[in-house]
């Protein structure tokens, strides 16, 4: 009997799906989006093994599966599984971490360039006709602040001191060799926040970090800083972050991560003239997609086999 294998990714590759179809796997496409819980039990059951997007996965959910034995998440977050659950009924819940850490802090680097210098608004302009050029700022003369020191932190962090500048770490753990060797400091969260010229968001969303840039924070920012958000959002309190823009108490953000996603039609922090937001792309490049559906797709292999996942979150 071939293993039934849901697919919520719609750029899951070839190799990916050979792999797993080599495996006696049958792969049934399906996003598992727009769909209420009862009808997510309905789907759930008889399935083996799960490619999983940010759909949620409940306590419910889990009773309902009775065959499945991984949730796959192509990705570093997992906040959108009860891990608790996913325990309790026996499944493996999986990452694949690093895989997308050249993209997201290649691509943090650029919005930070973009906000220094004014990149989208300047080749807008150039395309309505305008010529108007925009004194801007070097990265060589800020302070970075990376929130989350973890894989795509310390891949930000050595971008950033690259470019010359000064940067400061907050997570609760201290890789002091890292932070000896690329010459950083790790500091309590309000001296980050208030030292900064460039705050940028790199942790997991937990009970410890949701909302954990409010009201109180952003007002410790420097009012010429800039707030850059490529994590999750829920990180960040949206109404808070809306007003500090609003009433220019930072000179802006660059967000990328959105609740609710897609945005709908003129959201409100989408529409500041101070911000630039970009779809949830950070994580996409060719490259990083390749090496998330490998990692997804063997470690679904490995578990349907009796074996042990490589990257799992909990413990069985």
């Amino acid at each position: 009997m071939p293993f039934n294998v849901i697919n919520t990714q719609h750029y899951l590759t070839n190799d990916a799906r050979t792999c797993l179809e080599k495996n006696d796997c049958e792969i049934i496409d399906d996003s598992l989006s727009d769909i209420t819980e009862d009808e997510f039990c309905r789907t759930i059951r008889g399935i083996d093994a799960v490619i999983a997007g940010s759909e949620r996965y409940t306590d419910k959910v889990f009773k309902a599966a009775d065959k499945l034995k991984i949730i796959a998440r192509t990705g570093a977050g997992y906040d959108q599984v009860d891990l608790r659950a996913a325990t309790k009924h026996a499944v493996w819940v999986t990452t694949t971490p690093g895989a997308g850490s050249h993209a997201v802090s290649d691509f943090t680097i650029g919005l930070i360039l973009c906000l220094l210098r004014n990149i989208p608004a300047m080749a807008q302009e150039m395309k309505n006709g305008e010529w108007r050029q925009f004194a801007g700022r070097e990265l060589s003369s800020m302070t970075v602040g990376v929130i989350g020191a973890g894989a795509i932190g310390q891949e930000v962090i050595k971008k950033a001191r690259g470019f010359g500048a000064s940067v400061l770490a907050f997570d609760v753990y201290h890789d002091h060799a890292f932070a000896e060797n690329w010459q950083i400091r790790y500091v309590p969260l309000d001296e980050l926040m208030a030292q900064s010229d460039i705050v940028t968001l790199h942790t997991a969303l937990n009970e410890h970090t949701q909302g954990l840039i409010d009201e109180r924070r952003l007002k410790l920012m420097k009012k010429d800083a800039y707030l850059v958000n490529t994590s999750r959002p829920d990180v960040v309190v949206k109404s808070a972050l809306i007003n500090a823009l609003k009433e220019k108490q930072i000179a802006g953000a660059a967000i990328d991560v959105h609740d609710p996603a897609p945005c709908p039609p003129g959201d409100s922090l989408v529409q500041l003239d101070n911000v630039i937001s970009t779809p949830w792309t950070a994580y996409k490049t060719e490259e990083a997609i390749d090496r998330m559906c490998d990692t997804a797709a063997n470690d679904i292999v490995t578990v349907l086999r009796g074996g042990a996942p490589r990257f799992p979150v909990n413990e069985l």
